[in-house]
């Protein structure tokens, strides 16, 4: 499951983020990792970017569709 399947208000568990060098190292510099509890704040319409909040610290970015289609995450269902 990746992070594109998430409605807003939705929480995950990142599981792997694959992909090339780029998409982890966007992930990495926003401490957004495997093992990362996160939830979806805002899922843009018209494939618009997710806002995403990471849980533990309360820190928010914008993550692009491209991106979240390579963040594999276990689903907690809120």
């Amino acid at each position: 499951m990746t992070l594109l399947e998430l409605k807003e208000g939705d929480t995950a568990v990142i599981s792997r983020v694959s992909g090339g060098k780029g998409i982890s190292a966007r992930m990495a510099g926003l401490g957004l990792h495997a093992g990362k509890k996160i939830r979806v704040v805002r899922a843009a319409p018209f494939r618009g970017p997710l806002l995403i909040e990471d849980i533990s610290s309360g820190a928010r970015a914008m993550i692009g569709r491209g991106i979240a289609s390579h963040v594999e995450i276990l689903d907690e269902k809120r």
